[in-house]
């Protein structure tokens, strides 16, 4: 059985539809009766934990209490109930984020980690408990640190803002000209990668994304180059100019060699 923390993430409801033997657990449900797990007592599970708050709250902190609860709150509380209960844990698996580099060009695994927000730090705090619970307790896991995740249910990421805004004939708002560099990589060929972890030991880290920078000016020019206009509101910000993931351990460990291009799902999205 493998439990996903996390019923609305976007990655969580695509996993599930992908595993087989899966389930879903909100957080709100966690932390309103954590009791919730007990089904669980004595079979042997997989945890893989997408819980935070949602990417859409994530510069608010009007309920502080509650932003650390779902960062980072009900997190422990999982680990904590199967350790007293007796729900033994397989492999666990750990959604944490490429901000966690900071300001880093192009990020590898053994790179020092320099997060420069309050989500990222929280981040940060998620995968030492991991660690630090998995290694007490014996216990397989990966912590993946996810680049610009787009498609599914998306409606945060830029690549799904765009597509919406063309369809919408709505404008959009761009920061600093769509000149940072990101690497983008699609659902599908995140929950392969899942799919993949579940069934190996030993990685303790590993970068998911392409390995390939793309920035939102280009994706622009490449819709104008095929007669697609879009209306565009910039804003300057304080922004990471380039983050894209060295993904040589995916390659050699996981064999992830293809990756669906941005411009094709963007021609299939928007059918030209």
């Amino acid at each position: 059985m493998t439990i996903i923390i996390g019923n609305n993430s976007n990655l969580s409801q695509h996993l599930l539809g992908k595993l087989n033997n899966s389930t879903t657990i909100s957080s709100r449900d966690i932390v309103s009766d954590i009791n919730i797990l007990s089904k669980y007592q004595g079979q042997e599970v997989n945890l893989i934990f997408n819980n935070f708050q949602p990417a859409v709250k994530l510069n608010e902190m009007v309920n502080t209490e509650e932003y650390i609860m779902n960062s980072i709150g009900v997190t422990s509380k999982v680990l904590n109930y199967c350790l007293v209960t007796n729900i033994n844990i397989n492999k666990i698996i750990y959604t944490s984020s490429s901000s966690t580099y900071g300001n880093n060009i192009f990020c590898t695994e053994t790179d020092e980690i320099k997060p420069l927000s309050l989500h990222a730090s929280l981040k940060v705090a998620n995968e030492k408990m991991i660690e630090k619970f998995c290694e007490n307790n014996k216990i397989n896991y990966t912590i993946v640190r996810l680049f610009n995740m787009y498609g599914g249910f998306d409606k945060f990421s830029i690549i799904s803002k765009l597509i919406s805004a063309i369809k919408d004939n709505k404008e959009i708002t761009i920061v600093n000209h769509g000149n940072s560099i990101r690497d983008f990589i699609h659902i599908d060929d995140v929950v392969d990668v899942y799919k993949k972890l579940l069934e190996v030991e030993g990685i303790k880290l590993i970068n998911i994304g392409t390995g390939i920078g793309t920035s939102v000016k280009s994706i622009i020019d490449f819709l104008k180059q095929n007669n697609i206009n879009i209306k565009i509101n910039n804003i300057f910000r304080n922004e990471l100019k380039a983050s894209t993931a060295n993904i040589k351990l995916l390659n050699e460990l996981l064999n992830k060699e293809s990756f669906l291009r941005i411009e094709d799902y963007v021609k299939k999205e928007l059918s030209f």
